[in-house]
């Protein structure tokens, strides 16, 4: 299975290493809207390559706006012929503030940053709401046993917090 990072293609669409900080404000900088939809645009032309190789893709990205979320994913998995499978990843703040103390990844996010687009999410109601408190292999059980293990398939993914 392959995972796509907004992050981390966010950051080479913009020719910067995935652990360099990028931090400019709330939709601001790389992650101005006019940055994130040619970042999402990426993530759904790497993901149909991928999907016509026969691979399952996860899209590991907000998909906090319902426009990023309406057409293009639905229409590359009829293209595809894959099942599309949507996740909203949930955690306490206190809890997803201490993940990001702790993360090396290339994520700019911080608590603050995370609130916003927490209060910004529009409603996600296909969405199956996974709560990612718990330890990763639970959350992982709980992701994959609603759907089994079709193949192959594209999993948006989307991380916000209350």
């Amino acid at each position: 299975m392959a995972v796509l990072s907004s992050d981390r293609v966010r950051k080479e669409l913009a020719g910067l290493g995935p652990h360099r900080r990028a931090a400019s404000g709330y939709r601001k900088g790389i992650y101005s809207p006019e940055h994130t939809r040619a970042t999402y645009a990426e993530l759904l032309r790497r993901a149909e390559t991928l999907l016509g190789m026969g691979e399952s893709v996860v899209l590991d990205a907000p998909w906090a706006d319902a426009g990023n979320r309406s057409a293009a994913p639905p229409a590359l998995a009829e293209r595809c012929r894959a099942d599309l499978v949507e996740l909203c990843c949930r955690a306490p703040a206190e809890v997803a503030a201490a993940r990001m103390a702790e993360r090396a990844g290339p994520s700019d996010a911080d608590p603050v940053i995370a609130s916003r687009m927490a209060q910004d999410m529009t409603p996600w109601p296909q969405a199956t709401s996974l709560d990612t408190a718990g330890p990763l292999e639970s959350t992982m059980r709980s992701a994959l046993d609603p759907f089994g293990r079709r193949q192959p398939s594209v999993t948006r993914r989307s991380v916000a917090r209350p």
